[in-house]
Protein backbone atom coordinates (compact mmCIF):
# COMPACT_ATOMS: atom_id res chain seq x y z
CA UNK A 1 0.00 0.00 0.00
CA UNK A 2 1.38 3.48 -0.89
CA UNK A 3 2.32 5.90 2.04
CA UNK A 4 -0.45 8.18 1.56
CA UNK A 5 -2.85 5.09 2.39
CA UNK A 6 -1.04 3.89 4.80
CA UNK A 7 -1.29 7.11 7.04
CA UNK A 8 -5.12 7.65 5.77
CA UNK A 9 -6.00 4.26 7.15
CA UNK A 10 -3.23 5.24 10.59
CA UNK A 11 -5.91 7.46 11.34
CA UNK A 12 -8.56 4.55 11.86
CA UNK A 13 -6.76 4.16 15.34
CA UNK A 14 -7.60 7.34 16.42
CA UNK A 15 -10.01 7.48 19.81
CA UNK A 16 -12.29 10.46 18.90
CA UNK A 17 -13.66 11.58 15.80
CA UNK A 18 -15.80 14.86 14.68
CA UNK A 19 -17.77 14.68 11.41
CA UNK A 20 -19.59 18.20 10.52
CA UNK A 21 -21.13 19.35 7.04
CA UNK A 22 -24.30 20.83 6.31
CA UNK A 23 -28.10 19.26 6.58
CA UNK A 24 -28.32 15.84 4.50
CA UNK A 25 -25.00 16.34 2.65
CA UNK A 26 -24.20 12.68 4.05
CA UNK A 27 -22.28 12.39 7.30
CA UNK A 28 -24.29 9.54 8.13
CA UNK A 29 -23.70 7.77 4.97
CA UNK A 30 -19.81 8.32 5.51
CA UNK A 31 -19.89 7.37 8.57
CA UNK A 32 -22.30 3.75 8.09
CA UNK A 33 -19.62 3.45 5.28
CA UNK A 34 -16.50 3.59 7.65
CA UNK A 35 -18.48 1.35 10.29
CA UNK A 36 -19.13 -1.21 7.51
CA UNK A 37 -15.95 -1.42 5.54
CA UNK A 38 -13.33 0.58 7.58
CA UNK A 39 -13.55 0.26 10.92
CA UNK A 40 -15.50 -3.40 10.41
CA UNK A 41 -16.78 -3.02 13.75
CA UNK A 42 -20.51 -2.87 15.50
CA UNK A 43 -21.73 0.35 17.22
CA UNK A 44 -23.34 1.90 19.96
CA UNK A 45 -25.84 4.43 18.60
CA UNK A 46 -27.15 7.49 20.30
CA UNK A 47 -29.86 9.57 18.35
CA UNK A 48 -32.26 12.49 19.69
CA UNK A 49 -34.46 11.94 16.19
CA UNK A 50 -37.15 10.16 16.14
CA UNK A 51 -36.75 6.30 16.25
CA UNK A 52 -39.45 5.66 13.01
CA UNK A 53 -38.02 8.37 11.13
CA UNK A 54 -34.02 7.14 12.10
CA UNK A 55 -35.05 4.01 11.37
CA UNK A 56 -36.40 4.88 8.12
CA UNK A 57 -33.51 6.34 7.15
CA UNK A 58 -31.15 2.99 7.49
CA UNK A 59 -33.51 1.15 5.78
CA UNK A 60 -33.39 3.91 3.20
CA UNK A 61 -28.99 3.55 3.16
CA UNK A 62 -29.82 -0.52 3.08
CA UNK A 63 -31.40 -0.45 -0.12
CA UNK A 64 -29.98 2.42 -1.62
CA UNK A 65 -26.57 1.32 -1.15
CA UNK A 66 -24.85 -1.92 -1.66
CA UNK A 67 -22.33 -1.52 0.71
CA UNK A 68 -24.60 -0.68 3.86
CA UNK A 69 -26.87 -3.51 2.66
CA UNK A 70 -26.45 -4.88 6.28
CA UNK A 71 -26.26 -1.77 8.36
CA UNK A 72 -28.97 -2.55 10.71
CA UNK A 73 -26.68 -5.21 11.78
CA UNK A 74 -24.10 -2.93 12.99
CA UNK A 75 -26.03 -0.41 14.91
CA UNK A 76 -27.39 -0.58 18.55
CA UNK A 77 -29.56 2.17 18.90
CA UNK A 78 -30.46 4.55 21.69
CA UNK A 79 -33.00 7.17 21.09
CA UNK A 80 -33.37 10.09 23.28
CA UNK A 81 -36.61 9.74 25.76
CA UNK A 82 -39.74 11.96 25.05
CA UNK A 83 -39.37 14.04 28.21
CA UNK A 84 -35.67 14.47 27.39
CA UNK A 85 -36.16 18.21 28.29
CA UNK A 86 -37.92 18.32 31.53
CA UNK A 87 -35.55 15.49 32.89
CA UNK A 88 -32.45 17.52 31.93
CA UNK A 89 -33.95 21.16 33.40
CA UNK A 90 -34.60 19.05 36.58
CA UNK A 91 -31.50 16.83 37.06
CA UNK A 92 -28.81 19.00 34.77
CA UNK A 93 -26.13 17.19 32.42
CA UNK A 94 -25.10 14.91 35.36
CA UNK A 95 -27.85 12.27 34.44
CA UNK A 96 -27.65 12.02 31.37
CA UNK A 97 -23.81 11.05 31.50
CA UNK A 98 -24.28 8.89 34.10
CA UNK A 99 -27.03 6.72 32.30
CA UNK A 100 -24.44 6.64 28.97
CA UNK A 101 -21.68 5.48 31.19
CA UNK A 102 -24.02 2.63 32.25
CA UNK A 103 -24.97 1.90 29.14
CA UNK A 104 -21.57 1.70 27.52
CA UNK A 105 -20.05 0.16 30.20
CA UNK A 106 -22.85 -2.81 29.60
CA UNK A 107 -22.42 -2.94 26.26
CA UNK A 108 -20.66 -5.95 24.33
CA UNK A 109 -17.01 -6.67 23.46
CA UNK A 110 -18.31 -6.58 20.07
CA UNK A 111 -19.60 -3.10 19.75
CA UNK A 112 -16.35 -1.16 19.62
CA UNK A 113 -17.63 2.02 18.44
CA UNK A 114 -19.74 4.82 19.82
CA UNK A 115 -21.84 7.18 17.60
CA UNK A 116 -23.38 10.40 18.58
CA UNK A 117 -25.61 11.33 16.06
CA UNK A 118 -26.48 15.42 15.54
CA UNK A 119 -24.80 15.84 19.10
CA UNK A 120 -25.55 19.57 18.47
CA UNK A 121 -29.65 19.30 18.99
CA UNK A 122 -28.63 17.63 22.31
CA UNK A 123 -27.99 21.27 23.92
CA UNK A 124 -30.41 24.24 23.60
CA UNK A 125 -28.52 27.78 22.89
CA UNK A 126 -28.48 28.53 26.87
CA UNK A 127 -27.09 25.11 27.32
CA UNK A 128 -23.35 25.92 25.56
CA UNK A 129 -21.68 26.12 28.41
CA UNK A 130 -22.06 22.39 29.15
CA UNK A 131 -20.92 21.44 25.80
CA UNK A 132 -16.99 20.86 27.03
CA UNK A 133 -18.10 18.96 29.95
CA UNK A 134 -20.35 16.69 28.15
CA UNK A 135 -18.05 16.24 25.39
CA UNK A 136 -14.82 15.45 27.19
CA UNK A 137 -16.48 13.31 29.35
CA UNK A 138 -17.69 11.28 26.33
CA UNK A 139 -14.47 11.04 25.43
CA UNK A 140 -13.19 9.81 28.29
CA UNK A 141 -15.36 7.17 28.81
CA UNK A 142 -15.15 5.66 25.81
CA UNK A 143 -11.26 5.73 26.11
CA UNK A 144 -11.74 4.12 29.91
CA UNK A 145 -13.64 1.08 28.07
CA UNK A 146 -11.54 1.06 25.18
CA UNK A 147 -13.83 2.14 22.62
CA UNK A 148 -13.73 5.19 19.62
CA UNK A 149 -16.49 7.23 19.70
CA UNK A 150 -17.61 9.53 17.05
CA UNK A 151 -19.35 12.99 16.97
CA UNK A 152 -21.82 14.10 14.09
CA UNK A 153 -22.45 17.70 14.46
CA UNK A 154 -24.44 19.79 11.56
CA UNK A 155 -22.67 22.75 10.95
CA UNK A 156 -25.57 24.94 10.79
CA UNK A 157 -26.87 24.52 13.84
CA UNK A 158 -26.42 27.45 16.53
CA UNK A 159 -24.20 25.33 18.67
CA UNK A 160 -21.53 24.54 15.77
CA UNK A 161 -19.26 27.28 16.92
CA UNK A 162 -18.58 25.72 20.48
CA UNK A 163 -18.70 22.12 19.12
CA UNK A 164 -16.23 22.97 16.79
CA UNK A 165 -13.81 24.80 19.20
CA UNK A 166 -13.66 21.63 21.14
CA UNK A 167 -13.33 19.35 18.50
CA UNK A 168 -10.31 21.21 17.34
CA UNK A 169 -8.85 20.84 20.70
CA UNK A 170 -10.25 17.80 22.48
CA UNK A 171 -10.61 15.24 18.85
CA UNK A 172 -8.28 13.28 17.46
CA UNK A 173 -9.39 13.30 13.72
CA UNK A 174 -11.93 15.98 11.94
CA UNK A 175 -13.54 15.12 8.93
CA UNK A 176 -15.80 17.77 6.98
CA UNK A 177 -17.90 17.07 4.10
CA UNK A 178 -18.67 19.51 1.58
CA UNK A 179 -20.65 19.25 -1.50
CA UNK A 180 -19.57 20.64 -5.47
CA UNK A 181 -21.67 22.23 -8.25
CA UNK A 182 -21.71 17.85 -9.42
CA UNK A 183 -23.45 16.77 -6.17
CA UNK A 184 -20.00 15.32 -5.48
CA UNK A 185 -18.80 15.06 -1.81
CA UNK A 186 -15.45 16.67 -0.70
CA UNK A 187 -14.31 15.15 2.63
CA UNK A 188 -11.18 17.11 3.95
CA UNK A 189 -9.68 15.36 6.93
CA UNK A 190 -7.51 16.78 9.62
CA UNK A 191 -5.05 14.65 11.75
CA UNK A 192 -5.00 16.75 14.80
CA UNK A 193 -3.07 14.14 16.92
CA UNK A 194 -0.45 13.86 14.15
CA UNK A 195 -0.16 17.35 13.01
CA UNK A 196 -1.14 16.12 9.65
CA UNK A 197 -3.75 17.39 6.86
CA UNK A 198 -5.09 14.62 3.69
CA UNK A 199 -5.86 15.18 0.49
CA UNK A 200 -9.43 16.06 -0.50
CA UNK A 201 -11.21 12.88 -0.72
CA UNK A 202 -13.49 12.22 -3.51
CA UNK A 203 -17.00 10.56 -2.19
CA UNK A 204 -18.94 10.46 -5.02
CA UNK A 205 -22.64 9.11 -4.74
CA UNK A 206 -23.48 6.70 -7.70
CA UNK A 207 -26.59 4.57 -8.33
CA UNK A 208 -26.41 2.15 -5.39
CA UNK A 209 -22.86 2.75 -4.59
CA UNK A 210 -20.52 5.05 -3.56
CA UNK A 211 -16.81 5.63 -4.29
CA UNK A 212 -13.89 7.36 -1.94
CA UNK A 213 -10.84 8.14 -3.96
CA UNK A 214 -7.91 11.20 -3.69
CA UNK A 215 -9.66 13.76 -5.02
CA UNK A 216 -6.70 14.62 -7.16
CA UNK A 217 -4.09 12.55 -8.52
CA UNK A 218 -1.41 14.05 -11.11
CA UNK A 219 0.63 11.70 -13.43
CA UNK A 220 3.81 11.62 -11.53
CA UNK A 221 2.20 10.55 -8.27
CA UNK A 222 0.63 8.02 -10.20
CA UNK A 223 3.81 6.52 -11.02
CA UNK A 224 5.68 7.19 -8.12
CA UNK A 225 3.28 5.85 -5.88
CA UNK A 226 2.61 1.57 -4.52
CA UNK A 227 -0.20 0.19 -7.33
CA UNK A 228 -3.55 -1.31 -6.06
CA UNK A 229 -4.28 -4.84 -7.11
CA UNK A 230 -7.54 -6.48 -6.67
CA UNK A 231 -7.94 -10.08 -7.44
CA UNK A 232 -11.48 -11.06 -7.49
CA UNK A 233 -11.98 -15.06 -7.96
CA UNK A 234 -16.41 -15.25 -8.49
CA UNK A 235 -15.96 -18.72 -9.68
CA UNK A 236 -12.52 -20.91 -10.09
CA UNK A 237 -11.24 -20.61 -13.52
CA UNK A 238 -7.87 -22.50 -12.80
CA UNK A 239 -6.58 -24.88 -9.56
CA UNK A 240 -3.66 -22.39 -8.98
CA UNK A 241 -3.97 -18.85 -10.55
CA UNK A 242 -5.27 -16.60 -7.85
CA UNK A 243 -2.25 -18.21 -6.33
CA UNK A 244 -0.26 -17.24 -9.21
CA UNK A 245 -0.82 -14.11 -9.82
CA UNK A 246 -0.58 -13.29 -5.74
CA UNK A 247 3.03 -14.48 -6.75
CA UNK A 248 3.22 -11.85 -9.38
CA UNK A 249 2.51 -8.91 -7.41
CA UNK A 250 3.82 -10.00 -4.12
CA UNK A 251 6.46 -7.09 -4.45
CA UNK A 252 6.89 -3.94 -2.51
CA UNK A 253 5.63 -2.03 -5.62
CA UNK A 254 1.89 -3.31 -5.18
CA UNK A 255 -0.52 -4.03 -2.54
CA UNK A 256 -2.43 -6.72 -3.16
CA UNK A 257 -6.32 -7.42 -2.18
CA UNK A 258 -8.80 -10.32 -2.64
CA UNK A 259 -12.26 -10.07 -3.03
CA UNK A 260 -14.90 -13.00 -4.09
CA UNK A 261 -18.66 -10.76 -4.09
CA UNK A 262 -19.43 -7.88 -5.79
CA UNK A 263 -20.45 -6.96 -1.87
CA UNK A 264 -16.43 -7.74 -1.09
CA UNK A 265 -15.28 -5.76 -4.05
CA UNK A 266 -16.82 -2.72 -3.35
CA UNK A 267 -15.73 -3.00 0.05
CA UNK A 268 -12.11 -2.36 -1.44
CA UNK A 269 -13.17 0.72 -3.62
CA UNK A 270 -11.51 3.03 -1.15
CA UNK A 271 -8.18 1.63 -2.61
CA UNK A 272 -9.28 2.16 -6.03
CA UNK A 273 -7.24 -0.55 -7.45
CA UNK A 274 -5.13 0.13 -10.68
CA UNK A 275 -5.89 -3.74 -11.80
CA UNK A 276 -8.74 -5.33 -10.97
CA UNK A 277 -8.38 -9.40 -12.07
CA UNK A 278 -11.97 -11.46 -12.25
CA UNK A 279 -11.69 -14.85 -12.64
CA UNK A 280 -15.15 -15.91 -13.49
CA UNK A 281 -17.56 -18.13 -15.34
CA UNK A 282 -19.14 -16.35 -18.35
CA UNK A 283 -22.94 -15.57 -16.89
CA UNK A 284 -24.82 -12.61 -17.18
CA UNK A 285 -24.72 -12.49 -13.05
CA UNK A 286 -21.22 -11.86 -13.57
CA UNK A 287 -20.87 -9.55 -16.72
CA UNK A 288 -23.38 -7.34 -14.61
CA UNK A 289 -20.93 -7.44 -11.85
CA UNK A 290 -18.23 -6.10 -14.27
CA UNK A 291 -20.58 -3.38 -15.06
CA UNK A 292 -21.38 -2.65 -11.41
CA UNK A 293 -17.49 -2.45 -11.19
CA UNK A 294 -16.89 -0.03 -14.03
CA UNK A 295 -19.32 2.06 -13.08
CA UNK A 296 -17.60 2.65 -9.94
CA UNK A 297 -14.05 2.72 -10.77
CA UNK A 298 -13.84 3.68 -15.05
CA UNK A 299 -10.36 4.09 -14.63
CA UNK A 300 -9.59 1.00 -13.28
CA UNK A 301 -8.75 -1.77 -15.90
CA UNK A 302 -10.30 -4.69 -15.23
CA UNK A 303 -8.65 -7.97 -16.51
CA UNK A 304 -11.04 -11.02 -17.32
CA UNK A 305 -10.05 -14.49 -17.00
CA UNK A 306 -13.08 -17.20 -18.13
CA UNK A 307 -13.61 -20.53 -16.99
CA UNK A 308 -13.40 -21.70 -20.64
CA UNK A 309 -10.87 -22.42 -23.10
CA UNK A 310 -12.04 -20.75 -25.80
CA UNK A 311 -13.33 -16.80 -26.23
CA UNK A 312 -15.07 -16.62 -29.08
CA UNK A 313 -15.59 -12.86 -30.44
CA UNK A 314 -18.84 -13.23 -29.82
CA UNK A 315 -18.13 -13.43 -25.98
CA UNK A 316 -15.85 -11.18 -26.04
CA UNK A 317 -17.25 -8.61 -27.49
CA UNK A 318 -20.02 -8.77 -24.97
CA UNK A 319 -17.83 -8.52 -22.37
CA UNK A 320 -16.11 -5.93 -23.55
CA UNK A 321 -19.53 -3.90 -23.85
CA UNK A 322 -20.18 -5.02 -20.17
CA UNK A 323 -16.72 -3.39 -19.04
CA UNK A 324 -13.91 -5.94 -19.47
CA UNK A 325 -11.05 -4.41 -21.05
CA UNK A 326 -8.56 -7.74 -21.45
CA UNK A 327 -10.08 -10.91 -21.50
CA UNK A 328 -8.47 -14.42 -21.61
CA UNK A 329 -9.64 -18.22 -21.95
CA UNK A 330 -8.39 -20.58 -18.93
CA UNK A 331 -5.29 -22.06 -21.01
CA UNK A 332 -4.18 -18.45 -22.00
CA UNK A 333 -0.33 -18.34 -21.89
CA UNK A 334 1.48 -16.57 -18.42
CA UNK A 335 3.66 -14.69 -20.54
CA UNK A 336 0.83 -13.15 -22.33
CA UNK A 337 -1.03 -12.37 -18.99
CA UNK A 338 2.05 -10.81 -17.49
CA UNK A 339 2.64 -8.93 -20.58
CA UNK A 340 -1.09 -7.14 -19.93
CA UNK A 341 -0.21 -7.13 -16.24
CA UNK A 342 2.65 -4.71 -17.21
CA UNK A 343 0.60 -3.02 -20.43
CA UNK A 344 -2.49 -1.95 -17.39
CA UNK A 345 -0.26 -1.08 -14.68
CA UNK A 346 2.00 1.38 -16.77
CA UNK A 347 5.35 -0.24 -15.63
CA UNK A 348 7.68 -3.01 -16.48
CA UNK A 349 7.48 -4.64 -13.38
CA UNK A 350 8.11 -7.64 -14.71
CA UNK A 351 10.60 -7.39 -16.86
CA UNK A 352 12.63 -5.94 -14.93
CA UNK A 353 13.00 -8.85 -12.45
CA UNK A 354 13.79 -11.14 -16.05
CA UNK A 355 16.66 -8.31 -16.79
CA UNK A 356 18.10 -9.15 -13.38
CA UNK A 357 18.68 -13.09 -13.99
CA UNK A 358 20.50 -12.58 -17.56
CA UNK A 359 23.86 -13.47 -15.21
CA UNK A 360 22.41 -17.47 -15.14
CA UNK A 361 23.41 -19.01 -18.09
CA UNK A 362 20.90 -21.59 -20.04
CA UNK A 363 23.33 -24.75 -19.64
CA UNK A 364 23.62 -24.72 -16.06
CA UNK A 365 27.31 -26.57 -14.83
CA UNK A 366 25.63 -27.54 -11.10
CA UNK A 367 22.29 -28.20 -9.39
CA UNK A 368 23.92 -25.51 -6.88
CA UNK A 369 23.49 -22.91 -9.71
CA UNK A 370 20.25 -24.08 -10.39
CA UNK A 371 19.67 -23.73 -6.51
CA UNK A 372 20.58 -20.50 -6.64
CA UNK A 373 18.76 -19.46 -9.68
CA UNK A 374 15.61 -20.65 -8.15
CA UNK A 375 16.03 -18.82 -5.02
CA UNK A 376 16.57 -15.67 -6.87
CA UNK A 377 13.36 -15.89 -9.09
CA UNK A 378 11.19 -16.90 -5.76
CA UNK A 379 13.30 -13.65 -4.08
CA UNK A 380 12.36 -11.79 -7.69
CA UNK A 381 8.37 -13.22 -7.77
CA UNK A 382 9.70 -14.42 -11.44
CA UNK A 383 7.10 -17.45 -11.86
CA UNK A 384 8.97 -20.52 -12.76
CA UNK A 385 8.49 -24.03 -13.15
CA UNK A 386 10.93 -26.78 -12.19
CA UNK A 387 10.55 -30.22 -14.52
CA UNK A 388 12.54 -33.06 -13.36
CA UNK A 389 13.25 -35.93 -15.78
CA UNK A 390 14.99 -39.43 -15.87
CA UNK A 391 16.19 -41.67 -18.26
CA UNK A 392 17.63 -45.17 -18.10
CA UNK A 393 19.79 -44.83 -21.17
CA UNK A 394 22.82 -42.82 -21.82
CA UNK A 395 21.78 -39.37 -23.75
CA UNK A 396 24.05 -37.00 -25.82
CA UNK A 397 24.67 -33.99 -23.87
CA UNK A 398 22.34 -30.89 -24.49
CA UNK A 399 24.72 -28.44 -25.47
CA UNK A 400 22.01 -25.46 -25.43
CA UNK A 401 18.83 -24.58 -24.92
CA UNK A 402 15.91 -24.06 -27.63
CA UNK A 403 13.97 -21.19 -25.59
CA UNK A 404 15.41 -18.54 -24.50
CA UNK A 405 13.85 -18.70 -20.78
CA UNK A 406 14.53 -22.19 -19.92
CA UNK A 407 17.31 -23.36 -17.92
CA UNK A 408 18.88 -26.94 -17.64
CA UNK A 409 20.89 -28.97 -15.98
CA UNK A 410 21.76 -32.48 -16.84
CA UNK A 411 23.18 -35.55 -14.69
CA UNK A 412 23.99 -38.65 -15.98
CA UNK A 413 20.03 -40.02 -15.32
CA UNK A 414 18.50 -36.91 -15.07
CA UNK A 415 17.20 -33.40 -16.55
CA UNK A 416 16.43 -30.40 -14.54
CA UNK A 417 14.48 -27.75 -16.49
CA UNK A 418 13.74 -24.53 -15.06
CA UNK A 419 11.41 -22.74 -17.14
CA UNK A 420 10.70 -19.36 -16.90
CA UNK A 421 6.85 -18.09 -17.27
CA UNK A 422 5.93 -21.58 -17.49
CA UNK A 423 3.07 -22.93 -16.00
CA UNK A 424 3.36 -26.89 -14.62
CA UNK A 425 0.43 -27.82 -17.84
CA UNK A 426 2.60 -26.95 -20.16
CA UNK A 427 4.30 -30.62 -19.06
CA UNK A 428 2.90 -32.24 -22.09
CA UNK A 429 4.60 -30.02 -24.92
CA UNK A 430 7.96 -30.09 -22.92
CA UNK A 431 7.81 -34.07 -22.56
CA UNK A 432 7.35 -34.32 -26.35
CA UNK A 433 10.15 -32.36 -26.92
CA UNK A 434 12.30 -34.48 -24.93
CA UNK A 435 11.55 -38.08 -25.48
CA UNK A 436 14.35 -39.91 -24.54
CA UNK A 437 13.41 -38.82 -20.79
CA UNK A 438 10.19 -40.09 -18.71
CA UNK A 439 8.98 -36.93 -16.56
CA UNK A 440 9.38 -37.89 -12.40
CA UNK A 441 8.33 -34.56 -10.98
CA UNK A 442 6.70 -30.97 -11.30
CA UNK A 443 7.91 -28.48 -8.82
CA UNK A 444 6.79 -24.52 -8.72
CA UNK A 445 6.95 -21.95 -6.56
CA UNK A 446 3.36 -21.42 -5.31
CA UNK A 447 3.91 -25.17 -3.94
CA UNK A 448 4.41 -25.23 -0.09
CA UNK A 449 7.47 -27.46 -0.33
CA UNK A 450 10.93 -26.28 -0.64
CA UNK A 451 12.34 -25.79 -3.61
CA UNK A 452 15.95 -27.67 -2.17
CA UNK A 453 13.85 -30.45 -1.62
CA UNK A 454 12.83 -31.00 -5.28
CA UNK A 455 16.70 -30.52 -6.56
CA UNK A 456 18.36 -32.48 -4.86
Amino acid sequence: MDKENKDFLNILEANSFTVSGGTKIGKMTFVSYMLTTLFKQKALLFTPQEKFLFKRRLTSLSKQFIQLEKINDFYTIFYTKEEWHTLKQKYGFAFFLQELEYIITSSSEEEKIIIFHRIDEYFEFQDRYEIQNVYTSLIKTAVAHNKKIIFLANNKHENYEYINNLAEEFSDVLITIDINEKNERLIDIKDILHNKEYPLIHFKINKETFLLTYYHETSQTTQNRVKNVLISELNRVHDNLKDICSYIFDKPDFNVKYADSLQSILQEIFLSPDIIIVMMKRTKENLKTIKAIKEQLPNSPIVTILDQEFVRAEDAQEAYHYGCDELFANNLPLEKLILTFQKVSKTLFYEKEIQQLQKYDNIMKSLDDMKNLAQACIDRSVFFTIFIFTTDKGTKKIQKSSRHHDYIFQSEKKLYLLALNTLPRDAKALSAKYNSYTLECIWEPINHTSVTRCLR
